[in-house]
């Protein structure tokens, strides 16, 4: 088998080592303009949330059903706020790209009519349609819709891009915002949390500083990192820092708390980093996978799962000896797909990949018992395709009225859930340098 390796000295520390076949690369600029990049979540139902939902029926009920679009803002820092406005907890199914226009279901844990919707949020419409006796949870979703507009291509890089096939199927890594690209090291502050390290865990996420970062932050992190002065990075962090600035706060009020200081972020973040620390070993267990076995190969105590037609897998099955044979046939013909273990406190070391995690861990200096009650949450590991295909992907291209003599290639096309976007454009793009090509 031939291994097609990234472009991307980033990626590669991600663990996303591996192009799945071999492409021209295609260059490109994404998120110039936030409607370059537009998420419309599709509902358990299969509708399609954007601006023609005017209703949503799931009966009635104390749980306020509402169409939130939002342009260019973070989804924590957006869930957060917005629950605080309205009173009540905010629910949501999945986390949306920041740099982009999104378009999703939420629930608001309390009745609401349109009238008392705020008026003055700001890159922000709320939109209520409906109400419900639940509220929306993690992954009450089936997919989402991309309609997105690479920029700046030279024109003898798009022919044999739009000549070439769609991409078929993807290694289905944990994409780059689950890190970060301007500043990626939330799974590094995870790494700290899972070793109980929470002093590491707290300075790395206010004082490291990365290259991308707006130069007054990285000067103001580097200040902190050089001289721990707190009262100095009050007065130095920008008040879009907020959750930093809310740890500083902390900390100043019980020195050496360090633990303690981390629970003053929402739980959903403090989530984030151990979710992210997870994910980047599900990369690197995924692309050793596909080095040394295969994706698409399986055997005695791995998991695959059928596919639905939107493209999620179901139940999965163990492999053993009377199944293995017509689960091979299935994930070869594309009617089921091999599952790896995403790593956490109830995982075992069966299968493919358990002696890859095995030595994973061994590497990390962590046993799989660290991951749990890491400050106080519990994270059990779960399993997760190893491939997906993109559905109805298209690719349409014309010029760029924002670079002359460049041309401009939208693709549009919906992913399974949990499945990432940018993990296509970088089959496509093949970028070396992330942050300057808009990831």
């Amino acid at each position: 088998m031939r291994l097609y390796k990234t472009s991307s000295a980033l990626e590669e520390e991600l663990g996303m080592q591996y192009y799945s076949s071999e492409r021209p690369a295609l260059g490109g600029v994404l998120r110039r303009l936030p409607e370059d990049f537009v998420v419309n979540e599709i509902t358990p139902e299969g509708i399609e949330a954007g601006p023609d939902l005017w209703s949503l029926d799931r009966g009635q009920g104390g749980h306020t059903l509402a169409l939130l679009k939002k342009v260019s803002r973070d989804q924590l820092s957006v869930i957060s706020y917005l629950s605080s406005r309205l009173g009540a907890q905010v629910g949501f199914a999945g986390i949306k790209d920041r740099q982009a226009v999104t378009y999703q279901i939420i629930s608001i844990g309390r009745r609401l009519e349109q009238v008392e919707v705020p008026y003055d949020l700001h890159d922000m419409e709320l939109r209520v349609v409906g109400y419900s006796r639940w509220p929306v949870q993690p992954g009450d979703l089936k997919g989402n819709r991309f309609t997105i507009a690479i920029r700046s291509i030279s024109p003898a890089s798009l022919q044999p891009v739009t000549a070439a096939a769609p991409v078929e199927w993807a290694l289905n890594y944990y994409g780059h915002q689950r890190f970060g690209t301007t500043r990626p090291n939330t799974h590094k502050v995870g790494r700290l949390m899972v070793r109980r390290d929470y002093e590491g865990a707290v300075r790395e996420f206010l004082a490291a500083a990365y290259p991308w970062e707006p130069s007054a932050i990285r000067v103001a992190r580097s200040e902190l990192a050089t001289g721990w002065d707190l009262n100095a990075a009050l007065r130095s962090f920008p008040a879009s820092l907020s959750f930093e600035r809310r740890v500083i706060e902390r900390l100043l009020s019980r020195p050496s708390d360090y633990e303690g200081c981390l629970h003053s972020l929402p739980q959903t973040l403090l989530r984030l980093f151990v979710d992210a620390y997870q994910s980047y070993l599900f990369n690197l267990a995924l692309s050793q996978r596909h080095a040394q076995h295969g994706v698409r190969e399986i055997e005695i105590g791995d998991f695959v799962a059928p596919l639905d037609k939107w493209g999620s897998p179901s139940r999965p099955f163990r492999c053993n000896a009377s199944n293995v044979s017509n689960l091979r046939s299935m994930v070869r013909s594309g009617r089921a797909v091999t599952m790896v273990r995403v790593i956490g406190e109830k995982s075992d070391f069966g299968g493919t990949e358990g002696g890859i995690y095995a030595s994973l861990l061994e590497k990390e200096g962590i046993i799989i018992g660290d991951f749990r009650s890491v400050a106080g949450m519990h994270f059990e590991g779960a399993l997760r395709a190893a491939t997906f295909t993109p559905i109805n992907c298209v690719m349409m291209d014309g010029p760029d009225d924002m670079d002359g003599g460049k041309r401009k290639l939208t693709v549009r096309m919906t992913l399974p859930k949990s499945c990432y976007a940018t993990v296509i454009l970088r089959e496509i793009m093949r970028p070396a340098d992330l942050a300057a090509s808009g990831f």
